[in-house]
């Protein structure tokens, strides 16, 4: 089955470049079309299941992509949430780096070994994906289809990790940009292999 991950549009704190994490930020004009741009390069996909996490810029792109796909209603799934980045949030980089020079440098050139002040670490995100791999809300459905989740960078990278089988020392070199697809393959028992989005 193929699992597609999108993530969602530009907010204003992405363009201020501030940790968003699990607040609940709004897209900005920019987003909504980056939303719409993305629904377009879906079309032609055979979606059978929309699901998002429950923050409101990644339910706004599903439901942007939601129409785009005939009315599809999207399901929200709690596992699919950013990374907590606890007392980061809202914050610029400087910022950051005035309060916590240390764990800024670790975050930088040691992911996996950190854990966001008042947040989670990695290692808890990683499992709550693994978890939505391993227990998906698409099991026991009847239909086939594609799967198309709206996340947000973090969990993404990590599924990325997972289908490449490389470290969490390697969470900052995948790249996801607002709007991406990345496209996977996803096996019962929660494994994943990167495909084509084709």
């Amino acid at each position: 089955m193929r699992l597609l991950f999108v993530r969602h549009g530009e907010t204003p704190w992405n363009l201020e470049r501030r940790y968003q994490g699990r607040a609940d930020v709004d897209l900005c004009a920019a987003g909504v079309a980056t939303a719409r741009r993305s629904a377009k390069a879906l079309q032609g996909a055979r979606v059978a299941l929309l699901l998002a996490s429950p923050l409101r810029r990644a339910r706004f792109t599903a439901g942007v992509m939601g129409e785009s796909l005939g009315g599809l209603p999207t399901v929200v799934d709690e596992r699919l949430t950013e990374i907590d980045f606890g007392e980061w949030q809202g914050l610029t980089q400087q910022e950051v780096k005035a309060r916590w020079p240390r764990a800024l440098r670790l975050w930088k050139q040691a992911p996996e070994t950190m854990r966001f002040p008042g947040g989670e670490s990695l290692c808890e995100a990683l499992e709550r994906l693994r978890e939505f791999l391993r227990n998906p809300p698409w099991e026991g459905r009847s239909g086939s289809g594609d799967v198309l989740a709206v996340s947000h960078a973090g969990p993404i990278r990590l599924a990325g990790l997972v289908a490449e089988r490389r470290p969490l020392a390697q969470f900052r070199q995948i790249a996801v940009d607002p709007g991406a697809v990345h496209a996977f393959e996803w096996y019962a028992g929660g494994g994943l292999r990167r495909v084509s989005c084709q």
